[in-house]
């Protein structure tokens, strides 16, 4: 079967036409247009979502028909919760004419969220920081964390945090998100020579003789 290719300006829907063949029973009637496909095709909002849609009408040809080989009602057919990428389509009617078309759908690139973190220099400090990089101007950020501090939610740059746990979630214009996790790490905890000595009799700090916890 010779193949043509067809472009079609609709959105990023990319489209392949086979072209369509007929039994000779479906040839010789002449009372009937032959069996062809009309299409209209969504992408995928967002990258890895799986909104898009195909939605299919078959004009012509000889009712029942069958769409991948399954039998439907009536002449359009609904492909819906579709992610990215190619899908194939073949049509035929009760005569054996047929018509196949290949549609690729494309979703927008992934948003690109680099980072430099920074660590707390100091056990116990606030100077760490999270340098964020998007490969978008025309995006808003909301960070959160369970267990650090010195956040201010709505930028794209953290600095003065504590050690600890830090999301945050890039938002598009189109409403497309990206989430990131990232860790900032603090300098071990470091006794001075000239310090106390840790307390390690349990005689001392125990009530009635137990274990004591030993205090630093």
């Amino acid at each position: 079967m010779k193949t043509k290719q067809i472009f079609i300006a609709l959105g990023l829907v990319a489209f392949t036409f086979l072209n369509s063949t007929f039994s000779s029973s479906a040839q010789s009637s002449g009372t009937k247009l032959p069996l062809s496909l009309q299409l209209a095709a969504g992408n995928p909002s967002c990258y890895a979502s799986n909104d898009g849609s195909i939605v299919v009408d078959i004009l012509g040809g000889y009712p029942p028909y069958w769409v991948n080989g399954i039998e439907i009602g009536g002449s359009q057919v609904i492909f819906s919760n579709l992610s990215a990428g190619p899908y194939s389509i073949y049509v035929s009617d009760t005569l054996l004419s047929s018509a196949e078309v290949q549609v690729i759908l494309l979703s927008p690139l992934q948003l690109d969220v680099q980072a430099v973190v920074s660590n707390v220099s100091l056990f116990g400090g606030n100077n760490g920081a999270i340098d964020l990089t998007v490969n978008n101007q025309s995006v808003s950020y909301s960070w959160m964390t369970p267990d650090g501090s010195g956040l201010v939610e709505s930028l794209e740059d953290q600095s003065g945090l504590s050690a600890g746990s830090y999301a945050v979630t890039v938002t598009e214009s189109n409403g497309c998100q990206t989430m990131k996790r990232f860790i900032v790490d603090q300098a071990p905890q470091v006794f001075g020579t000239g310090g106390p000595t840790p307390n390690v009799n349990p005689n001392i700090n125990g009530a009635n003789g137990s274990n004591g916890s030993a205090i630093f």
